[in-house]
């Protein structure tokens, strides 16, 4: 199966869009972890609900990151919901390993360029048939100390699908520490604004997508796969203690929200929406 899509596409989208810095930024080797929960939601034409909870724990450096994700899902009414057996809990877990390597380097004073490549397993319990490639490169040009363009590619295999998608962004005062600033792009859009030199409010809007390689014995789909498609909004708060220890939390709201059931052999079976749900995030950073 191949996708090909246009999109504005923010500069990061190999990193699962969990790094937002520009490139000058992605060289400060760093230690994150992020929680979040979406509450309570039914499935469209059905009295079954879910609660997704997610932990992850990345590192990032100039030349590398690496990075491990895991999902809990708490279901209710499962004899309601549209896929399972009606008796066994139809996903209890995901678990997902990256790991990538990148380059980035200044050309002068207005170009720099950046390359990625990155390899991603996600599964419920066998790893086999799970890995995805992703492959980036952009060039990133600064039009003057406020506004910046990134122009580039993105691919990605896995075996549900080959996705390409062009690459462009436009990101206004990211770098200040004072006053108003925005991102425009695909997967998270934002404006923000400083209300001092530590604290910046934020606003916005992001997507993120997760292909699960279901177990042998899954009662949705035996070695199957799930799609997981989220569109959230989100307002928070980011505060930098000092130059090296940051937190941020955000109230989460769903927007859309897809979970795509396929075959073994990557056919699609089942199209399922979940209904909009609030949420909450917490993300800690650590900067050497």
């Amino acid at each position: 199966m191949i996708k090909v899509a246009c999109a504005l596409t923010f500069a990061c989208i190999v990193l699962q869009a969990e790094e937002k810095s520009p490139p000058q930024k992605m060289i400060e080797p760093r230690v994150s972890y992020e929680s979040t929960y979406l509450g309570d939601a039914n499935i469209v034409d059905s009295d079954g609900s879910v609660r997704v909870y997610k932990n992850q724990l990345q590192v990032n450096h100039d030349i590398f990151s690496l990075g491990y994700s895991h999902w809990k899902f708490d279901w209710d009414q499962l004899q309601s919901l549209p896929f399972g057996d009606a008796l066994h809990t139809p996903l209890s877990q995901i678990h997902a390993f990256q790991a990538g390597v990148h380059h980035t380097q200044k050309i002068d004073d207005q170009w720099s360029y950046f390359t990625s490549l990155s390899l991603k397993s996600t599964f419920e319990k066998e790893m086999e048939d799970s890995f995805g490639i992703n492959l980036l490169g952009f060039a990133s040009y600064r039009l003057n100390n406020e506004h910046s363009i990134q122009i580039g590619g993105f691919a990605n295999y896995h075996p549900t699908e080959t996705l390409v998608l062009p690459a462009l962004s436009y990101s206004y005062r990211e770098r200040y520490k004072e006053g108003w600033q925005f991102v425009l792009g695909f997967p998270r859009t934002h404006v923000g604004y400083h209300i001092d030199e530590k604290t910046l409010m934020r606003l916005g809007m992001m997507f993120s997508q997760s292909l699960v390689r279901l177990s042998d014995e899954s009662v949705i789909q035996r070695s199957g796969y799930v799609e997981a498609k989220d569109y959230l909004s989100n307002l928070g708060i980011t505060y930098e203690f000092n130059k090296h220890f940051s937190l941020s939390t955000d109230l989460l709201y769903t927007i859309k929200r897809e979970f795509i059931i396929y075959d073994s052999s990557a056919n699609e079976v089942q199209n399922n929406t979940i209904k909009n749900a609030l949420g909450a995030n917490m993300r800690l950073v650590y900067r050497f």
